[in-house]
C-alpha cells in the first residue's frame, strides 16, 4: 500500500510523547514494506531539523515539511469567544501546506492518507477534492475530554470561562471529524468507547492501535543508583508541568520525612527554572541526550498525572525497561495495567508516598515488580504485532 502521513508536528527526531507516537506508526508501516510519505507541520515550538534525521529515514519517508506560525494570537482568541469555529484547531491551517499538499496528491496516488491527530482535519476537504484515498484519522487522545478536564481543574474563572468556549467548540468539531473520516485509531479502549458515545455510534470505521515501538532493554551492566526516585517528561506540556509540581509540593515531602536520604531527579525539555521545582534532595537535569540511560541510571519511576489523555509513552517505556513505577489513574489509563500488579497505582499524595517508600526500601519487591511490567509491555506493546493490525485495518477499509 502507499500511505501519506501527515503530522501536526515532526515525527523524528522523537522529542515527545506525541512525536514518538507518530514515529511509532512511520515504523509501522515501513516495517510491513509499505510505501510511506510524511508531509509535516514545523512550528517555533516544534522546528524540522534534518539533520538530525538520518538518511535512511529521509530515503524511505521522502520526508518535507512546511512552516506553520501555530501560536495563540490574543485577538483572534479573543474574537472566538464569539464565534462556533474551533480556534484550538484553525490554528494548525495554512495556505502553504495546503499548497505543497495539493501539489503532492496530484503527483501521487495514495491508497490512505492517515492524519495524525485532530489538528490535521481543516485539510480534510481539500483532501476529498484532490485524491481517492481513504482517510484515516489517528486519534491519539480524544481533545474534547481532555480539555473538559482541565476545564474542571481551572481556578482562574476568566481562564475557566475561556476553556469552557473551547471545549464546547471542539467537541461539537471533534465529534463531526469522527464521522467524516473513513476510519479512526484511537490509542486506547477507553478513548474508543468516547469516541462512540460522542458520535452516537455514527462512525464508519474504528480500531484501537495502541502505541507500540520497538521496546528498549534494560542494560545489564547499569545498576540502578539506590533509594532514587525520577520523573521524564516535556515541560512544554502543561499536564507534565502540573504533574511535577503536584510530585513536588504534596508528596515528595512526605517521602523525606520517612527516608531522608531519598533524592528525587527530573528531567524534560524546557524545563522551567522557578521555585515551584525545588525541595530537599531535588536535582533538575533538563534535557537530556538519552532518555532510555537516564531511566536506566534511576530506581523507581513516578508518572504522576493528574489531567492528560491518550496513552502515557514515557510510562510504557519505563515498563519495557523493568522499571518499577508509581503512578496515577489518569497516568495508567490506556495500558490496561493493574495496580500492584504491573505498576503502582496511586491517587493521593500521601498513598503515592507511601507506595514510592514501598518500592524504594524493599529491593526485591520493586524487582518483581519491573519483571511484572516489561513481560507486560513485551506481550502488549511490541511492534510487529502492531504492525499486522495496522495493515490489516488498512486492507479491510480498501477492499
Amino acid at each position: 500500500m502507499r500511505i501519506l502521513q501527515l503530522t501536526p508536528k515532526p515525527p523524528v527526531p522523537a522529542v515527545d510523547g506525541g512525536a514518538l507516537a507518530m514515529n511509532s506508526v512511520t515504523e509501522c508501516l515501513l516495517h510491513a514494506g509499505h510505501e510511506v510519505k510524511v508531509l509535516c507541520i514545523e512550528t517555533r515550538k516544534h522546528p524540522f531539523l534534518p539533520e538530525k534525521i538520518s538518511a535512511a529515514y529521509k530515503t524511505a519517508t521522502k520526508i518535507e515539511a512546511v512552516f506553520v506560525n501555530t501560536e495563540i494570537k490574543i485577538g483572534s482568541a479573543f474574537s472566538n469567544l464569539f464565534s462556533s469555529s474551533c480556534y484550538n484547531v484553525e490554528r494548525f491551517y495554512s495556505q502553504e501546506f495546503e499548497n505543497k499538499l495539493i501539489e503532492i496528491l496530484q503527483k501521487e496516488t495514495y491508497d490512505i492518507i492517515q492524519l495524525e491527530s485532530l489538528y490535521m482535519m481543516p485539510y480534510f476537504d481539500v483532501i476529498r477534492k484532490n485524491s481517492k484515498a481513504k482517510i484515516v484519522l489517528r486519534a491519539h487522545n480524544v481533545e474534547a475530554h481532555l480539555w473538559n478536564r482541565r476545564t474542571l481543574q481551572e481556578k482562574n474563572a476568566l481562564k475557566k470561562k475561556w476553556f469552557e468556549h473551547l471545549t464546547k467548540n471542539l467537541f461539537t468539531y471533534e465529534a463531526e471529524a469522527f464521522t467524516k473520516v473513513d476510519g479512526i485509531l484511537p490509542i486506547t479502549a477507553e478513548d474508543e468507547r468516547t469516541i462512540t458515545e460522542m458520535t452516537k455510534g455514527k462512525i464508519n470505521s474504528i480500531e484501537v492501535l495502541p502505541f507500540a515501538m520497538t521496546l528498549p532493554e534494560m542494560k545489564a551492566e547499569i545498576k540502578p543508583k539506590p533509594f532514587t526516585v525520577f520523573h521524564i517528561g516535556a515541560m512544554d506540556w502543561q499536564p507534565n508541568v502540573e504533574g511535577v509540581t503536584w510530585l513536588l509540593k504534596e508528596v515528595w515531602p512526605k517521602v523525606i520525612a520517612t527516608i531522608p536520604h531519598a533524592e528525587l531527579h527530573l528531567a524534560g525539555r524546557d524545563f522551567p527554572v522557578d521555585e515551584r521545582f525545588t525541595g530537599v534532595s531535588v536535582f533538575i537535569h533538563g534535557e537530556i541526550e538519552n532518555a532510555f540511560d537516564f531511566m536506566n541510571e534511576y530506581s523507581i519511576m513516578t508518572v504522576p498525572l493528574l489531567t492528560g489523555g491518550g496513552m502515557r509513552v514515557k510510562l510504557v517505556e519505563g515498563m519495557a525497561l523493568g522499571k518499577a513505577i508509581v503512578t496515577t489513574s489518569i497516568g495508567a489509563e490506556g495500558t490496561n495495567t493493574e495496580n500492584e500488579k504491573q505498576v503502582m497505582i496511586k491517587n493521593s499524595p500521601a498513598d503515592f508516598a507511601t507506595a514510592i517508600c514501598q518500592l524504594l526500601n524493599n529491593e526485591i519487591y520493586a524487582r518483581e515488580l519491573g519483571v511484572r511490567a516489561k513481560e507486560f509491555a513485551k506481550t502488549n506493546f511490541d511492534s510487529a504485532a502492531a504492525s499486522k493490525k495496522l495493515t490489516d485495518f488498512y486492507s479491510s477499509l480498501i477492499k
